[in-house]
């Protein structure tokens, strides 16, 4: 089987299955798919240059934070049946777009943006003018809400993110 070169990931069987599904044709002529669980941030930045439609396959609220503000992104929910994946694809049908579970309010948003940027505890304090209290409240309120299990995960989420942009 003749593989696509515009389907972007580190898992085999998620190259594979677009190839099976849809001819490599068609991939290649009108858009990337991107694997982002699997793959760099870059590489998603990457393709996000060359100027054709990208699909993006996120499985949590903190690659939908990380990826929300890129144009010509569509979000896709990693666990999604193949029948709405080929809708979302297909008919461009923005129903079976990802959708975060529980939506962060415009400060816990401000807040996950610094911690995106690298800012310290202390530097992100200053910023926005809070206490460390509050900070660490905003961040238990995020953790909960992105369904991470730890501030540690949560880290790591966001450096994976951060490393490359």
């Amino acid at each position: 089987m003749d593989l696509s070169d515009s389907v972007i990931s580190d898992d085999y069987f998620f190259i594979f299955g677009f190839s099976a599904l849809l001819s490599r044709e068609l991939i290649d002529e009108n858009f990337y798919i991107v694997d982002v669980e699997t793959t760099s941030y870059a590489q998603v930045i990457d393709s996000v240059c060359q100027g054709r439609k990208i699909f993006a396959f996120i499985s949590n609220d903190v690659d939908y934070y990380a990826l929300q503000h890129l144009e010509n992104v569509t979000l896709i929910d990693r666990r999604s049946p193949v029948k709405e994946v080929l809708s979302c694809l297909l008919v461009n049908n923005s129903r079976f777009n990802y959708h975060v579970k529980y939506k962060l309010s415009a400060r816990e948003n401000e807040v996950l943006t610094c911690m995106q940027q690298g800012l310290d505890t202390q530097q992100i304090g200053e910023r926005l003018g809070m206490n460390m209290k509050t900070f660490y409240a905003h961040r238990t309120r995020m953790i909960n809400k992105l369904q991470i299990s730890n501030r540690i995960t949560l880290y790591k989420n966001i450096a994976r993110h951060r490393a490359i942009s």
